[in-house]
């Protein structure tokens, strides 16, 4: 790679991604990979450096109904029009960025740019053209911002963001710094299960997650306690939410489920089931999930594999399983199976296994 791209390719997410990236040694080519991958039509795409070779390094995922593409090359002028979804735009590299749309003018290095659903026409100028550009749309954002307020929370913040150009300012807002940076580790951590399992679990609900840290990076009073909707009494953990949570343990289950179906806030969930259990909602789903593996494993006569017990309680990757189980119960679960098997061999045979 030229002008020392090769350091920053192994850093940003899916670029060296195998079966999810690409190369372009042509502004042809890259304007190709744009057009093909997200919803935009591709006008003008030129390399403004005459003279100097153009190389670009993309990469590209799915996640529901996101699209994530990763990019990292030469600078990049350029005319393209939307069709039908929205896109936030995170630099990587503090390069300068120039975007015009609808004849106003947007200027940043660091900071995010968000673009609307509209079917219009915008030029953009990248000094080195490197980030990730989430495409998804606006519409998916509502129930997610919904279920984050909770009950009376007035969705018209939202609605007026959505509707127009801007930049998401890291300086001005240091509570959009840290969604940005969440947002990053994210997308790093998709790519790590990428690499790992040759796909995202759905189990992990990635996707509600990159869209709650959209939602609140354009409505980041969402996270502003004096915005709670509830009143101050304490909030108790409704019995059936966790039926229904006990029930649904093999699906994918996302906290704005969980929200919408408590009726509670973000903040009132999360002190609602660190009140009664300890931990966050998140973190007691995980514990119940590896409660159901331990007791299937145990379970006698079972003739469940170690594959089987894992991917019925959510986990594509059994290495994560064991090591998540190990790290709960203090033993690999491949040692809890084997147990079981040897005790209900012995029973079999009408022997009493040996006291340790």
């Amino acid at each position: 790679m030229s002008f020392g791209l090769a350091d920053s390719a192994t850093m940003l997410p899916f670029i060296k991604l195998p079966g999810a990236s690409l190369a372009s040694s042509s502004t042809v080519d890259f304007g190709g990979v744009v057009g093909t991958f997200l919803p935009l039509d591709v006008h003008r795409w030129d390399h403004p450096e005459h003279g100097q070779p153009f190389v670009n390094y993309s990469g590209c995922i799915r996640l529901g109904e996101l699209t994530l593409l990763a990019t990292l090359g030469s600078a990049i002028h350029g005319e393209v029009e939307q069709r039908c979804e929205a896109q936030l735009v995170l630099p990587y590299l503090a390069g300068v960025n120039i975007f015009t749309i609808e004849r106003q003018t947007y200027t940043f290095r660091s900071s995010c740019l968000f673009i609307p659903a509209a079917r219009t026409r915008f030029q953009l100028q990248c000094s080195q053209c490197s980030g990730i550009i989430i495409s998804f749309p606006p519409e998916s954002l509502l129930p997610v911002a919904n279920a984050i307020g909770g009950p009376g929370f007035d969705s018209l913040s939202l609605q007026v963001a959505l509707q127009q150009p801007a930049v998401l300012s890291r300086q001005s807002d240091p509570r959009r710094n840290r969604l940005s940076d969440l947002l990053m580790e994210t997308m790093a951590y998709a790519e790590r299960c990428m690499a790992i399992a040759g796909a995202v679990n759905p189990m992990l609900c990635l996707d509600d997650l990159i869209r709650r840290l959209i939602v609140m990076l354009l409505v980041p009073d969402l996270l502003d306690p004096s915005q709670e909707s509830e009143p101050r009494s304490e909030p108790f953990v409704h019995q059936a939410l966790l039926e229904w949570l006990l029930a649904h343990l093999h699906e994918p289950i996302s906290l704005s489920d969980m929200e919408q179906r408590s009726g509670y806030s973000r903040r009132s969930l999360q002190y609602a089931f660190k009140r009664h259990f300890g931990c966050g909602p998140m973190q007691w789903l995980r514990q119940q999930r590896l409660a159901r593996a331990k007791a299937l494993l145990e379970k006698p006569g079972s003739h469940r594999s170690l594959l089987a017990v894992s991917a019925a309680c959510g986990y594509l990757s059994q290495a994560s399983f064991s090591r998540d189980f190990q790290a709960r119960y203090g033993e690999r679960p491949s040692r809890v199976l084997r147990r079981n098997r040897d005790h209900s061999r012995l029973q079999g045979l009408g022997e009493e296994p040996a006291l340790s």
